[in-house]
């Protein structure tokens, strides 16, 4: 008897390119596929006391925004919640799970794949309960340009729909230089602080956005990721990138004109309460600025597979570190949707690399002073 597929598989299989959804997708090795056994492989991180909380433990935090966060693909579902494809693999799920103050936490996760600023602020209003937060980590904003669809739009879509890359990317560009860009992240960024208590200790940590590829590299020039996709070349890899860098600048500027708003107001006159992280424009104990994906993304050299283990990105239809669900055989079984929303997110070590930041932050900006 001959198996028929899904109608949501065949459906995204013609719009990707020619190719299967469970057939391409080679299994994870056995390893890790449960949140006890992924609290396990966690690497080791120096805890350090809390003594900036102005109140006993836990420490109450929420994680919002979008796929970002949310981590579609990285290991098992977190939740019944299957439309926002929240994931244990999620860097909130591992920062959670190695907190880096030596006091309990507790974590509301309600990020949620496909979010724009305008669903977040419905959020924020209707779910995050008044004065019971310590900080708030989010991704947020990539959305409102349609990021992640550009992506698609541009790099996996089959040669023979309709579509201009060129048109996509710079209706984006117009959509990041508008007013309402700003307006609408400060509208949530309101929400939030009027939800935490008017006090230095209660802050924001707002994650910005990555770049795909290495676009120096010339062995991509001729790759895809489906048959009947567009070609890799560095001119293709560098309109992807630039558009990441356009999207993180933007931020880094609306996040600034929001601070610079609350000049003179008691309670971010010692400290910002919003922390900006750029994970593309970080910088070492020497002073140089670098990329934390750097090494790990699309191209790189020293490579010769796009879905080689060492990318920290999903492609189509790649695997992961953590198997989806317990008991999979030979193949590793995602609904056509999750499959597509994970495609150009973080794999679990991407993830793994945010919450490792994340940590340091955390610690730099919540010093001891009890």
């Amino acid at each position: 008897m001959v198996a028929v597929r899904p109608w949501t598989e065949v459906l995204w299989t013609l719009i990707i390119g020619f190719g299967s959804l469970t057939d391409v997708v080679a299994a994870p090795p056995p390893s890790a596929n449960t949140l006890e056994q992924l609290r396990a492989n966690q690497n080791p991180f120096s805890v350090v006391e809390d003594r900036f909380t102005p109140h006993d433990p836990p420490i109450n935090w929420y994680a919002l925004g979008d796929s970002y966060t949310a981590g579609p693909g990285t290991g098992d579902d977190y939740d019944k919640d299957k439309n926002c494809a929240r994931n244990v693999g999620s860097y909130a799920v591992q920062l959670e799970n190695e907190f880096p103050f030596n006091v309990t936490n507790d974590l509301d996760f309600i990020a949620c794949s496909g979010y724009t600023t305008a669903d977040s602020l419905i959020q924020v209003k209707d779910v995050i309960e008044p004065e019971r937060a310590d900080f708030v980590v989010m991704t947020l904003g990539g959305n409102d340009i349609g990021f992640s669809s550009i992506a698609v739009e541009c790099l996996v879509k089959a040669e023979y729909l309709p579509g201009d890359c060129d048109v996509t990317l710079a209706t984006a560009k117009g959509l990041l230089a508008a007013t309402e860009f700003g307006t609408n992240i400060h509208a949530v960024y309101d929400e939030i602080f009027a939800k935490l208590k008017d006090d230095r200790h209660y802050q924001l940590y707002h994650i910005f956005y990555h770049r795909f590829f290495n676009d120096a590299t010339d062995w991509c020039n001729d790759k895809t990721f489906a048959i009947r996709n567009p070609k890799l070349t560095r001119a293709l890899r560098g309109k992807i990138n630039n558009l990441a860098d356009a999207l993180n600048k933007r931020l880094e500027e609306v996040a600034a004109n929001y601070i610079r708003r609350q000049q003179g107001k008691p309670s971010w006159s010692q400290a910002s309460r919003l922390i900006a992280i750029n994970p593309d424009k970080l910088t070492d104990n020497d002073g140089k600025t670098y990329g934390l994906f750097d090494g790990h993304r699309f191209c790189e050299p020293g490579i010769t597979d796009l879905k080689d283990p060492s990318v920290w990105f999903f492609g189509t239809f790649s695997p992961d570190s953590l198997q989806k669900r317990e008991g999979s055989t030979s193949k590793r079984q995602i609904a056509a949707p999750e499959v597509l929303t994970q495609t150009f997110h973080p794999r679990t070590a991407g993830f793994r690399a945010i919450k490792r930041v994340l940590q340091q932050s955390l610690q730099k900006n919540r010093p001891a002073e009890r």
